[in-house]
Parts: structure tokens; C-alpha cells; sequence
């Protein structure tokens, strides 16, 4: 056997040294993709040099050149260089999830789950609250407050049952919490209106009868011709109905809206602010429970059905401000009528009420018509309304004044029409509105809705706009028994 010549053992020795260091620096081979730094070639002193033994097992006698064999001076050897360590993949970066996380999702569903950072500032608008947005746009919130306290005096004849006939009253009669906004898309918005002050909430002989959700609802707006809205709202078949009671010209609903305008309830509707882009049309179409706001339980298939049209003839309206703030320049007219059906209803009103004395339902026939005009801060609104109800009377019973049990008496249905006027001015560069409005109610044939008619003058001080606002008004009513009152309403409203 040929055994290496002495010349060759320092070399040899070198390379058995640097290998267990190359082999231990090389990628890693489950990862071919882990990137390596290059690094220039380094010198390494000869095997003999001091401090450069080459490592021995312990056993092993020092290795010396042969007898007599000539030894030459160490020649520099170059060696490669160790590769660098390998660098993590960005995949390593992530943090670990299970082995089956995702396999069967479906395609962009982490995206749209992952966290989005909001934009570079929140934005406070009076009137509207404090208002977050993502950076991309998808998710927002606006969160404000609002409220009024009220002032009345009232002085009826002859009086109420059990009350003086004349009385005064200073209460916090609206507190809400507002919460609104898109969530996913611009095109799905959301809306929830919280309800705190006491009579809002029915509170009476220490219990609370009323949710604190005022109004909770969904809309989608990726088609504009067809959106579908769903929750508890204000049915959207009348204008002064769904305007939002911070926002009217005087400090409350007219008499005839209170009387045959749809409450809220719960249920879907199918609409358009811009029906085919024409910016004349709108519509809604829907169907509600006809429980109005008692809706948490099980109900019958008695249920509530309605359509509206408006045109909007001279430009866009702002249907849900009274007076004309902005003093438009350019008149702007909407015209609007509305149907509804509410079958098998439990109350005296369509979803609003009291039960029935004989506590049978009522199905009823609704109609209105309704008018609303604004130019230079002039604004002009009008409606009519018609109900027709058929009594299915019940079977309930009392107790009469011999103890003896007998059948209750039967209550026909409010029939009858109803009708409004108001106007408002806005005086020119000065943040001061003058009001007046008409409202009366009357009833048709066999009914049991008794006419009443209110007339006054109402006086706004904006301080800014719907924001801020100090309201009072002065009401007469007359009405069906030489019934005669008077009103007069102090209200301070604020939206923040």
C-alpha cells in the first residue's frame, strides 16, 4: 500500500480540520430556498504554525517528519470560506398556525379577517360625533350623542281623569346614543340607536317596559336600484315620520302624524334614494312583523305590508331636515304617496295603540300623500292620510259593578282622515326661524277617533344648526265634547 509522502500530511490534515465546519454552515436542506451570504476568501496559516495544531485523538502520538527527510518552511494554504449561517424565509417570520388552518377556507377570507390600521386622524363633525376609517376604507364608526330636555306647560278642559287641569312638566325627554357606520365595504352600512331617558324607556311604578334599542338595522348598497335594509325602524311610508325627532321644525311630531303615522318595527325593506340614476325617483317596498316594538316573542303571520313612491321634481330634497338650513338657492320639490295593509293588528293603531277593549285585532287600509318645498331658507310641507280598518272582535271579558263577569264592550276601529300644513322661514343672516303649522285629526263613520284639531306658532334658535338648537312653540287644540287646551313647550336639543 502506498502511503501520502510527508509533504502531503500538512495539507491533509487542513481539509479533514475546515470540513465538519462546511458541513455545519450549509443551508439547510429542507429549505433550498434560504439565501447565503458570500464573503470573501479568508488565508489560514499553515499546519506547524503556532497555535494551529491540527486537533488529535488523545491516543494518537504527535505526528513528526520521517528521520532525515528535509523539511520545508510552511506554504499558506487556501482554504473556502465557511458559508454564512442561512437566513430565516420570510415564511419563517409568520407566526405558527396549525398544520390544517385554512385548508378549506374560502378564497379571501383571511384577508378580509386580518387587522386593518386606522387612517391617519379620527374626524369630529358637530351634529354627526367622532368618526374612525381604516386606511383602505372597508371599516368606519362614527359615534355621538344626543338629547333634549323639555319644558310643558298644559292646561286642558275639562281635564284628563285624574289630572289637574293645569300642569307643567320638565323632563329629559330624549337621551340617545348613536353608533354608525360600514363594516367589510362602503356599500354595508350599519346604524343602532340606544334609548335611555326614562320615558323612552317606559319607565313606571319602578319597572322598565321599553328596550333600551331605540333602532338596529343593516343596509346593503352594492346595487343602488335594489337595497335591502334589515331591523327595527321607523316604516318609511310617510316623510315626517322617519325624520329624525332632533332634526324637526318644531319641538314634536305633528298631531295627525302621531296619530296615523307607522311606528317602528322589525322587518325588511327593499328601496332606492336614486332609483336608475335619474335623480327623480325613489321607492320603498316591504314587509314588517306588525308587533311594532313588542316583537321579541312568538307572533302570528299577521304581519304588515307597505309601498311608497316619491319624485323628487326639483332636484334632491333632504327629506330628513325640516327647514331649509342651507337657504337653497334653487326651489327643490318632492312629491310622495304611500300604501299600507296591516293584517290581523292587536292595537287600535296599525302597530301603535292600545289592545282593543274586547281584545280582537283590526285589519286597516292606510293611505298618504305628502308635500315638502324649500327655497331660500323658506320651506313649505303639507300631508294628508287616510285609515279604513275592519274590527275581527275578540272575546275578552269584564268584571261589572255586581261582580258578575260579562263581555267586554266592543271598540270599533279609529277610522277616519287626518291632514298637516306647516311652513317655516329662515330669518336672512341671523340663526333665527320662525314656524307655524296646522294639524287635525277626524273621524269617518262608525269609529272610535274622536276629531281633535292643533294650531300655533313655533320660534328656533339655531346655535348651531340641529347641533344645538333652543326650541318653543305655542299650541291650541279644540275638539270633538267642547274639549279646549292649551300648550305651551320649551325644548333644548343637542346632537354631538
Amino acid at each position: 500500500m502506498n502511503l501520502p509522502s510527508p509533504r502531503a500530511l500538512p495539507l491533509l490534515v487542513a481539509l479533514t480540520a475546515t470540513l465538519p465546519r462546511a458541513v455545519a454552515a450549509a443551508p439547510v436542506p429542507d429549505d433550498p430556498e434560504a439565501p447565503t451570504i458570500p464573503s470573501e476568501p479568508t488565508i489560514e496559516p499553515a499546519i506547524g504554525e503556532p497555535g494551529m495544531l491540527p486537533p488529535q485523538p488523545h491516543d494518537a502520538a504527535p505526528i513528526e517528519p520521517a528521520a532525515g527527510a528535509a523539511v520545508e518552511p510552511a506554504t499558506p494554504v487556501i482554504v473556502a470560506p465557511a458559508p454564512a449561517p442561512a437566513q430565516p424565509s420570510p415564511r419563517a417570520t409568520q407566526p405558527p398556525r396549525a398544520v390544517d388552518e385554512g385548508w378549506a377556507r374560502p378564497k379571501g377570507e383571511l384577508e378580509r379577517m386580518a387587522p386593518r390600521p386606522l387612517g391617519d386622524a379620527s374626524v369630529y363633525t358637530p351634529g354627526q360625533g367622532l368618526a374612525w376609517t381604516t386606511k383602505d376604507g372597508r371599516f368606519a364608526l362614527a359615534l355621538g350623542l344626543g338629547g333634549q330636555f323639555l319644558y310643558t306647560v298644559h292646561d286642558q278642559r275639562p281635564p284628563p281623569l285624574g289630572t289637574p287641569q293645569t300642569s307643567q312638566t320638565l323632563e329629559i325627554r330624549r337621551m340617545r346614543l348613536f353608533l354608525s357606520g360600514n363594516a367589510f365595504s362602503p356599500t354595508v352600512k350599519y346604524y343602532a340607536q340606544l334609548q335611555f331617558s326614562p320615558r323612552d324607556l317606559g319607565y313606571a311604578a319602578g319597572a322598565i317596559k321599553q328596550s333600551p334599542v331605540f333602532m338596529a338595522w343593516m343596509r346593503f348598497e352594492r346595487f343602488p336600484n335594489l337595497v335591502p335594509q334589515v331591523g327595527m325602524f321607523f316604516i318609511p311610508w310617510s316623510r315626517q315620520r322617519v325624520t329624525p325627532v332632533l332634526k324637526l321644525q318644531l319641538v314634536d311630531f305633528s298631531l295627525a302624524s302621531s296619530e296615523f303615522g307607522l311606528e317602528r318595527d322589525i322587518g325588511v325593506d327593499l328601496g332606492s334614494k336614486d332609483l336608475f340614476r335619474l335623480g327623480k325617483l325613489r321607492y320603498h317596498l316591504g314587509v314588517f312583523l306588525g308587533e311594532g316594538t313588542d316583537f321579541a316573542k312568538p307572533n302570528d303571520f299577521g304581519m304588515i305590508y307597505y309601498g311608497r313612491l316619491e319624485v323628487q321634481a326639483l332636484g334632491t330634497l333632504d327629506d330628513y331636515v325640516e327647514a331649509d338650513l342651507p337657504r337653497h338657492r334653487k326651489p327643490q320639490l318632492s312629491l310622495g304617496a304611500g300604501y299600507a295593509f296591516a293584517d290581523d293588528d292587536a292595537r287600535t293603531k296599525a302597530i301603535a295603540g292600545t289592545t282593543p277593549s274586547d281584545g280582537g285585532t283590526t285589519d286597516t287600509h292606510n293611505l298618504t300623500a305628502d308635500v315638502a318645498f324649500k327655497i331660500r331658507g323658506l320651506s313649505l310641507s303639507g300631508d294628508v292620510w287616510f285609515r279604513q280598518g275592519h274590527r275581527n272582535f275578540g272575546d275578552a271579558t269584564i268584571t261589572d259593578a255586581d261582580g258578575d263577569t260579562v263581555p267586554a264592550p266592543k271598540e270599533a276601529a279609529r277610522n277616519g282622515v287626518g291632514w298637516t300644513g306647516q311652513a317655516g322661514f329662515l330669518i336672512p343672516h341671523a340663526p333665527i326661524e320662525l314656524a307655524a303649522r296646522v294639524s287635525g285629526v277626524h273621524g269617518l263613520g262608525r269609529t272610535s277617533l274622536k276629531d281633535l284639531t292643533e294650531a300655533g306658532p313655533g320660534l328656533s334658535y339655531y346655535f348651531a344648526e340641529h347641533a344645538l338648537k333652543l326650541q318653543a312653540d305655542f299650541v291650541h287644540l279644540w275638539g270633538q265634547g267642547g274639549m279646549r287646551g292649551d300648550r305651551a313647550r320649551v325644548q333644548l336639543s343637542f346632537q354631538f
